[in-house]
């Protein structure tokens, strides 16, 4: 069995990219690791609000943590880092530390869990979101750092016909188009943690309801491989 490494850069990223592999992995032995390189203090707290801007990192902490549970991951960590604050509808930013820093953090966690796998953000941050991107240049250059044994790959890889092309990432050729209808279930139940972002889901996808937005094809791209075997 495999140990893979999930790492997000906000809560909510790694159960509405790759929530129902996560759990099909889980559930078939593999242990699954979650990293929240922020705690997503930048982003929205409900409509009417679930608690005040001051708590949100806890809050969303909270959420993501029942979410991880419920996807059957083993464990979650954060990295110490704070997400910048973003209007509805506004310009969304990384965070602001330097790249070799960022990656020396990620590494820290890379080294401690030694994961057969990773999984993070695609190249282009599926719908271009800066700390998307950043977190794929962070993962990407810590791997580089003595991790060549450790396969990668990202999620919201290119792949058509996709009815959802707007949070996939162009640069990146699928080479996994996973079905994932039999764990959407458990990825609803999974998403329906992260209540502070319930609105802010509707108004980006349109969808009636968090189940119906809730996609239930999940693709990804290798970056390296060979992927651990069973999965």
């Amino acid at each position: 069995m495999a140990d893979i490494l999930v790492i997000s850069a906000h809560p909510d990223d790694e159960t509405l990219f790759c929530g129902g592999t996560l759990a099909r992995y889980a559930r078939q032995g593999h242990v699954i690791y979650i990293l929240e390189t922020t705690r997503g203090e930048g982003g929205e707290a409900g409509e009417p609000p679930l608690t005040t801007r001051e708590n949100l990192a806890a809050f969303r902490e909270q959420e993501v943590r029942e979410a991880a549970r419920i996807l059957g991951a083993h464990d979650i960590f954060f990295l110490p880092y704070v997400d910048p604050y973003m209007e509805i509808n506004g310009i969304a930013r990384r965070i602001d530390v330097p790249l070799q820093e960022f990656a020396a953090a990620i590494d820290k966690y890379v080294r401690k869990i030694g994961p057969d796998l990773i999984i993070t953000h695609g190249s282009n941050g599926e719908y271009g979101h800066p700390q998307h991107i950043y977190t794929h240049r962070a993962t990407r250059l810590a791997l580089g750092d003595g991790h060549t044994q450790t396969a990668l790959m990202t999620w919201s890889a290119w792949h058509t016909p996709c009815d959802r092309e707007r949070v996939l990432n162009p640069d990146d050729q699928a080479d996994i188009v996973n079905d994932i209808s039999a764990w959407h279930d458990i990825k609803v139940a999974a998403a329906l943690c992260h209540k502070s972002q319930h609105a802010m889901f509707l108004r980006n996808s349109g969808a009636p309801s968090v189940a119906d937005m809730v996609w239930k094809t999940e693709a990804f791209h290798i970056w390296q491989g060979p992927l651990p075997a069973h999965l």
